[in-house]
């Protein structure tokens, strides 16, 4: 009997542990289930996130191009207006250049016709607006005062572009239209053909037209509203929200496929347009990405059937793994999207020192172009009210010419800044003579000097070792120390130039007995538009750029600058070359 009842007991025991393993294998499936769909909509939130990063990224980058540029076009406008028409073409070489983007630069004049521009085979000289009808954008940035961006239309050369206008004037008077020409086909080429193969990315203005496109199936110039509508409604509601210039995500599902696809998009706001980015990426991206998971947890599940079956303890183990494998995909999910959120912060402090440095730069502008202005004006009145003496007269010309000069020298910091900010300041360098650089900038200098009575002495080692540097780059440096000393010193003092060699430098001391920095602000004189006195009332003039110029050009030698002072002292700004 005893046999028999643990046979029996043997069979209820086997089929107890079937039953418990075929509950746990079913609970198991169950929460494998439901914790596919978790892990789905997780990938599906963060590949959404991802996404609408990337139009973030796309679409700052457009607008960031577009706004320098249009910045470019205006600092050109308000340079040429007080230039002689034949040094204007040097200006447009040298915006054309730098702008990385501008396809043609025009002149056109206060009657509204062409009369220069670069590049020259491009410019039709001599076409009239007006006698084509096509005078209407002249006539809004003339009026207004003010730049205007067109629409996009079609160039005579084939494509897309679209315009910039920047009215010119001196003073009151209009004297003409600074007129700049962006291919779209630049801009696709330049921010939309380097993603995913999956992946489409398109442009659209506030009027639902498609600018340009990363595939053929977006034809520049088609109005993409007239193309969906009424067969795709969700892609309408996409395409209204992105010309009403919103930034979110969205699913629709292609009309001949009926495959589902996301649309991430977000504004691009260039002064009076308003465009919109989209990345169009399919559903089957997101699929792939869980796939994997899925396999490995059906495989975990079969496997753990098996070993339930032998051995139920190899359950809780497995589980354990299962848990653990869990753990470590959502740690390394939340990593990634910590890692995002780092990038955006970076991204929207980068943006804020952009607004602010943009600030900096309209009120140094605004400031700067507008005070020499003022003695121009009222000596050129004086000159054409009156008939005053020779001598009077040359006194008048030549304060004007000595604040053409300024804002002459402004720009050309400006100018200088760009290239160094866009990594274009190029160099030629041979083996020079330290002390024949320095004596060209005190050449430079000597009328100034003697204007304010300021006795300059160099001493300068004979023999020093020749550098190799870039002359007119060295003269500069030399012309904006010597420029600072000048100014900061009071009439009757004196500043001094000593050159000479240590160890494996040759150093180089300009030293004057003027105003002296205080110890809170020399570290910061070297930033861009720094003023020591940043009012409007400052006894000195500048645009902040001298000395951030002076350090770059140093850099770019393989040399350093620094700075000493006492306040009411004086200050020496010391200058290392590697020999």
């Amino acid at each position: 009997m005893i046999p028999k009842f643990t046979l029996g007991n043997n069979k209820w025991n086997l089929l107890l542990v079937i039953i418990i393993c075929t509950l746990i294998i079913s609970l198991i499936t169950l929460y494998g289930i439901r914790l596919n769909e978790d892990i789905h909509e997780i990938a599906q939130e963060q590949f959404t996130h991802q996404q609408l990063l990337l139009s973030k990224q796309i679409s700052t980058g457009i607008e960031e191009f577009l706004n320098q540029n249009t910045i470019n076009i205006e600092i050109l406008a308000n340079h040429i207006s007080d230039t002689p028409p034949g040094e204007v073409i040097p200006d447009f070489i040298n915006v054309y250049y730098h702008s990385r983007g501008i396809y043609v630069i025009e002149f056109i004049n206060e009657s509204g016709v062409i009369t220069m521009g670069y590049p020259l085979e491009d410019i039709p000289t001599g076409y009239d607006l007006y006698e084509h009808e096509q005078a209407y954008t002249f006539e809004k940035a003339r009026d207004n005062q003010k730049t205007y961006v067109t629409k996009p239309f079609l160039l005579m050369e084939g494509g897309l572009g679209v315009t910039i206008w920047s009215p010119v004037y001196e003073g009151d008077e209009f004297k003409g239209v600074t007129l700049a020409i962006i291919r779209l086909s630049d801009i696709s080429n330049r921010f939309l053909q380097n993603y995913d193969s999956t992946e489409e990315v398109y442009v659209v203005d506030e009027f639902g037209t498609i600018l340009c496109g990363s595939s053929d199936r977006y034809q520049a110039g088609e109005n993409f509203i007239d193309t969906v509508n009424g067969t795709n409604p969700l892609l309408l509601q996409i395409l209204n929200k992105q010309m009403n210039g919103s930034e979110g995500t969205g699913y629709y599902f292609e009309s001949n496929t009926s495959e589902k696809k996301l649309a991430a998009y977000s504004p691009i706001k260039w002064r009076n347009r308003l465009w919109s980015i989209a990345v169009v990426s399919p559903q089957s991206d997101v699929d792939d990405l869980i796939y994997s998971v899925y396999v490995k947890q059906v495989g975990l599940i079969g496997l753990s059937g098996g070993f339930i079956v032998l051995f139920s303890l190899s359950i809780i183990l497995l589980l354990t793994r299962w848990n653990k494998s869990l753990e470590l995909e959502v740690a390394s999910k939340t990593s990634e999207i910590t890692k995002s959120n780092e990038l955006l912060k970076r991204a929207n402090k980068k943006l804020m020192e952009l607004d602010k440095l943009k600030s900096d730069f309209v009120s140094m502008v605004s400031h700067e172009l507008k005070t020499p202005l003022t003695p121009m004006k009222t000596s050129a009145e004086f000159l054409l009210q009156s008939d005053p003496d020779v001598n009077v007269r040359r006194e008048m010309l030549e304060l004007i010419v000595r604040n053409i000069d300024r804002q002459t020298r402004m720009v050309n910091d400006m100018l200088d800044i760009s290239r160094i900010e866009s990594g274009n300041m190029r160099f030629r360098k041979e083996m020079l003579d330290i002390d024949e650089i320095i004596n060209s900038a005190f050449e430079t200098m000597k009328k100034q000097s003697e204007e304010k009575k300021i006795n300059i002495t160099t001493d300068i080692s004979p023999g020093l070792t020749k550098i190799n540097a870039d002359k007119d780059k060295l003269i500069q440096v030399f012309v904006n120390l010597l420029s600072n000393a000048l100014k900061f010193t009071p009439d009757g003092g004196n500043v001094e130039i000593k050159a000479f060699e240590s160890g494996k430098y040759i150093e180089v001391d300009v030293k004057d007995d003027g105003i002296g920095i205080p110890p809170d602000k020399i570290d910061k004189i070297f930033d861009k538009f720094y003023q020591i006195d940043n009012t409007y009332a400052r006894p000195y003039s500048g645009s902040g750029l001298g000395l951030a110029i002076t350090k770059s050009i140093m850099e770019g030698h393989g040399g350093t600058i620094r700075v000493e002072s006492t306040p009411g002292e004086g200050s020496v700004f010391i200058l290392t070359f590697l020999k």
